[in-house]
């Protein structure tokens, strides 16, 4: 009886180990559209998604009806930035993630200012 109590503990234990493992990570996502100040759908602007904790970041580009997803991420606090040339850069900063969050985050870009020469 010794090692058959003990046999079923290990796999006990190992069981409980396992089920940690297999439960996953805590991830949510980004997603939203891009336009320009006019409405219009911003096809091929660049989103970054920054973690302010860990530095790490990921890019996406919009589709071509300015939506963009961002999936997987780690539950952290983000900053967000969109860039299109010609239009000035967007950018949400402190934008905290939850497990399982979809968040969405729309952009309208302004056009880039033409500065002009005396």
């Amino acid at each position: 009886m010794g090692k058959r109590f003990y046999f079923v503990v290990v796999v006990f234990v190992a069981a409980l180990c396992c089920g940690q493992i297999t439960r996953g990570q805590a991830t949510g996502s980004f997603l939203g559209t891009v336009t320009d100040k006019s409405g219009s759908a911003v096809s091929g602007a660049k989103v970054t998604v920054t973690s302010q904790t860990t530095g790490v970041s990921r890019d996406t580009v919009t589709d071509d009806a300015g939506h963009y997803a961002m999936n997987l991420l780690p539950v952290s606090v983000y900053t967000v930035r969109v860039e299109f040339q010609g239009f000035q850069s967007a950018e949400s900063k402190d934008v905290k993630l939850q497990v399982d969050e979809q968040r969405e985050l729309d952009f309208a870009l302004s056009p880039a200012s033409v500065s002009s020469s005396p």
